[in-house]
Protein backbone atom coordinates (compact mmCIF):
# COMPACT_ATOMS: atom_id res chain seq x y z
CA UNK A 1 0.00 0.00 0.00
CA UNK A 2 1.12 3.07 -0.85
CA UNK A 3 0.15 6.71 0.03
CA UNK A 4 1.66 10.19 -0.44
CA UNK A 5 0.65 12.02 2.16
CA UNK A 6 -0.97 10.52 5.03
CA UNK A 7 -2.51 12.80 8.29
CA UNK A 8 -1.91 11.16 11.96
CA UNK A 9 -5.85 10.36 12.69
CA UNK A 10 -5.61 8.20 9.14
CA UNK A 11 -2.66 6.48 9.82
CA UNK A 12 -4.38 5.36 13.18
CA UNK A 13 -7.40 4.23 11.39
CA UNK A 14 -5.96 2.07 9.11
CA UNK A 15 -3.64 0.61 11.14
CA UNK A 16 -6.01 -0.70 13.09
CA UNK A 17 -8.28 -1.95 10.08
CA UNK A 18 -5.22 -3.35 8.12
CA UNK A 19 -3.42 -4.48 10.78
CA UNK A 20 -0.62 -2.30 9.66
CA UNK A 21 2.84 -3.44 11.70
CA UNK A 22 5.37 -1.83 9.82
CA UNK A 23 5.53 2.02 7.98
CA UNK A 24 8.08 3.08 5.36
CA UNK A 25 8.27 7.12 5.25
CA UNK A 26 10.16 8.44 2.38
CA UNK A 27 9.31 12.21 1.42
CA UNK A 28 10.72 15.69 0.69
CA UNK A 29 12.39 18.08 3.17
CA UNK A 30 13.77 15.27 5.88
CA UNK A 31 14.30 17.72 8.36
CA UNK A 32 10.91 19.42 8.08
CA UNK A 33 8.02 17.33 6.82
CA UNK A 34 9.68 13.95 6.97
CA UNK A 35 10.47 14.28 10.53
CA UNK A 36 7.57 15.55 11.64
CA UNK A 37 5.41 12.68 10.53
CA UNK A 38 8.28 10.03 12.10
CA UNK A 39 7.77 11.70 15.06
CA UNK A 40 3.67 11.65 15.35
CA UNK A 41 3.55 8.41 14.58
CA UNK A 42 6.01 7.06 16.62
CA UNK A 43 4.06 9.28 19.40
CA UNK A 44 0.66 7.81 17.92
CA UNK A 45 2.49 4.33 18.48
CA UNK A 46 3.94 4.75 21.81
CA UNK A 47 0.40 6.05 23.08
CA UNK A 48 -1.40 2.82 21.80
CA UNK A 49 -3.51 5.03 19.09
CA UNK A 50 -1.83 2.75 16.27
CA UNK A 51 -2.16 -0.46 17.95
CA UNK A 52 -0.12 -3.51 15.76
CA UNK A 53 2.26 -0.87 14.47
CA UNK A 54 6.05 -1.72 15.56
CA UNK A 55 8.40 -0.03 13.37
CA UNK A 56 8.19 3.20 11.48
CA UNK A 57 11.25 3.04 8.82
CA UNK A 58 12.52 5.89 6.98
CA UNK A 59 14.79 4.76 3.31
CA UNK A 60 16.89 7.56 3.31
CA UNK A 61 17.24 7.01 -0.37
CA UNK A 62 14.06 7.97 -1.73
CA UNK A 63 14.01 11.61 1.07
CA UNK A 64 15.67 14.75 0.30
CA UNK A 65 15.53 18.12 1.21
CA UNK A 66 16.19 21.39 0.00
CA UNK A 67 19.31 23.98 -0.51
CA UNK A 68 19.42 27.43 0.72
CA UNK A 69 23.35 28.96 0.61
CA UNK A 70 24.34 31.44 3.41
CA UNK A 71 24.72 33.77 0.74
CA UNK A 72 21.20 33.46 -0.94
CA UNK A 73 19.66 33.67 2.49
CA UNK A 74 21.18 36.55 3.25
CA UNK A 75 19.21 38.45 0.65
CA UNK A 76 16.07 37.31 1.62
CA UNK A 77 14.35 39.01 4.44
CA UNK A 78 13.86 36.48 7.46
CA UNK A 79 15.71 33.75 5.94
CA UNK A 80 17.61 31.23 7.73
CA UNK A 81 20.61 29.34 5.50
CA UNK A 82 19.65 25.43 5.23
CA UNK A 83 22.40 23.44 3.77
CA UNK A 84 20.84 20.72 2.39
CA UNK A 85 23.71 17.95 2.89
CA UNK A 86 24.24 18.94 6.79
CA UNK A 87 19.99 18.91 7.48
CA UNK A 88 19.24 15.87 5.39
CA UNK A 89 22.02 14.14 7.74
CA UNK A 90 19.84 16.38 10.80
CA UNK A 91 16.72 15.08 10.10
CA UNK A 92 17.86 11.45 9.60
CA UNK A 93 20.07 11.33 12.79
CA UNK A 94 16.78 13.48 14.49
CA UNK A 95 14.30 10.00 13.10
CA UNK A 96 16.42 7.62 14.14
CA UNK A 97 17.62 8.86 17.91
CA UNK A 98 13.32 9.51 17.99
CA UNK A 99 13.06 5.71 17.41
CA UNK A 100 12.22 5.48 13.77
CA UNK A 101 14.84 2.84 12.18
CA UNK A 102 16.57 4.41 9.11
CA UNK A 103 17.41 1.95 6.25
CA UNK A 104 19.50 3.10 2.96
CA UNK A 105 18.05 -0.28 1.47
CA UNK A 106 14.16 -1.59 1.25
CA UNK A 107 13.37 -5.35 -0.13
CA UNK A 108 9.69 -6.40 0.03
CA UNK A 109 9.10 -10.30 0.77
CA UNK A 110 5.55 -12.19 -0.04
CA UNK A 111 3.76 -12.12 2.12
CA UNK A 112 2.23 -15.07 3.86
CA UNK A 113 -1.43 -16.11 4.12
CA UNK A 114 -2.35 -19.01 6.62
Amino acid sequence: MFVFKIRIQCLCRLGEKHQIEAVLVAGICTDICVLDFVCSALSARNRGHVTPLRDVIVYSGACATFDLPVHVARNIPGALAHPQELMQHVGLYMAKSRGAKVVSKVSFAASKKA
